[in-house]
């Protein structure tokens, strides 16, 4: 399937941060999904329970993401986690069936997509995996916000 541009409401997620080199996030990733599905029924205000892996910046060679889920309020946060908001706006939207392995080609379709439509993508590189079930996750990636653009042009 083809991405497609959409626009995404403000979504509020409750999970665990990490940082680190994209080699470094691939090899604490599943050690910090399994700790955090395990600790995952102490979140309450649980939307619908898919799995989100949500690359928040990058800042040279590093990354922070942020393994988590959404919620329709936060109440308590669990020990260890933090909540951070999704910001709303325009996002490129590839739905995949695959194996997780395979998202980050996946994401590179998106890089590609954009690029032939002349599309311009998040600098930060700010994507989101949704895990729908097993083998299909909706990947997003944020559109550039051009109005920001311009401020950092000015600078």
């Amino acid at each position: 399937m083809m991405p497609k541009i959409v626009n995404v409401r403000t979504v509020t997620v409750i999970g665990f941060e990490m940082s680190g080199t994209q080699e470094e996030i691939a090899a604490m990733r599943p050690e910090w999904t399994a700790r955090f599905l395990e600790a995952a029924s102490q979140i309450s205000g649980q939307t619908d329970g898919h799995l989100m892996d949500i690359c928040l910046k990058r800042a040279g060679q590093l990354y922070t993401h942020c393994i988590g889920m959404e919620v329709n309020q936060i109440d308590i946060i669990p020990a260890g986690m933090t909540s951070l908001t999704v910001p709303p706006g325009s996002y490129a939207l590839l739905e995949f069936h695959g194996e997780g392995e395979e998202i980050p080609f996946a994401f590179r379709t998106i890089l590609q997509w954009a690029r032939e439509h002349k599309v311009r993508l998040d600098t930060n590189e700010f994507r989101i995996n949704v895990k729908i079930a097993e083998g299909h996750h909706h990947l997003y990636w944020r559109l550039a916000d051009k109005r920001t653009e311009a401020v950092e042009e000015a600078v």
